[in-house]
C-alpha cells in the first residue's frame, strides 16, 4: 500500500499545515458523504422535497471539496489556497445544514454564499499556484 508523503515534515513548517489540509479535507469528505448517503433514505422521510434537494447538494459539494483539499495537501504548497478551501466549505455548510435540520432561515444565512465565494477563491488561488510554480 502506498503511503502519501506531505512535503516538509519539520515543526511549523508546510508539512504541519498541509497536514492540517489532509486532515480538514478527510472530515469534509466524510461528513459530505454520510449527508449525502443519509438523504438516500433516512433523510428522505423526514425533510420535505426543497430540503432534501439541498441536504444533497452540500453534501456532494462539501464531499467533492474534501477531495481537492486532500489532493492540494500532496499535490501543492498552497496553504492559502487550502486554508480559503477549508473555511469556506465549513462556513457555507454549517449553515447549509442549520437552514436544513431547522427549517429556521435566521438574517445570518448571508454568510453561507459568502463561505461559497471563499472557497473558490481558494479554488483560483490553486489555479494561480500552478501558474506560478516552475517544476
Amino acid at each position: 500500500m502506498a503511503r502519501v508523503k506531505i512535503r516538509d515534515t519539520t515543526l511549523g513548517g508546510d508539512g504541519d499545515y498541509m497536514r492540517f489540509a489532509w486532515l480538514a479535507g478527510v472530515l469534509h469528505g466524510l461528513i459530505g458523504t454520510a449527508i449525502f448517503f443519509l438523504t438516500l433514505h433516512p433523510l428522505r422521510d423526514a425533510l420535505d422535497a426543497h430540503s432534501l434537494d439541498l441536504a444533497k447538494i452540500a453534501g456532494a459539494w462539501q464531499a467533492m471539496q474534501g477531495l481537492v483539499l486532500m489532493i492540494a495537501a500532496v499535490a501543492t504548497r498552497s496553504k492559502i489556497s487550502a486554508a480559503l478551501i477549508a473555511g469556506g466549505t465549513f462556513i457555507s455548510c454549517a449553515m447549509l445544514y442549520f437552514i436544513i435540520f431547522t427549517g429556521l432561515r435566521p438574517p445570518i444565512i448571508v454568510i453561507a454564499p459568502i463561505g461559497g465565494a471563499i472557497a473558490m477563491a481558494g479554488w483560483i488561488g490553486l489555479f494561480t499556484a500552478k501558474l506560478r510554480d516552475n517544476s
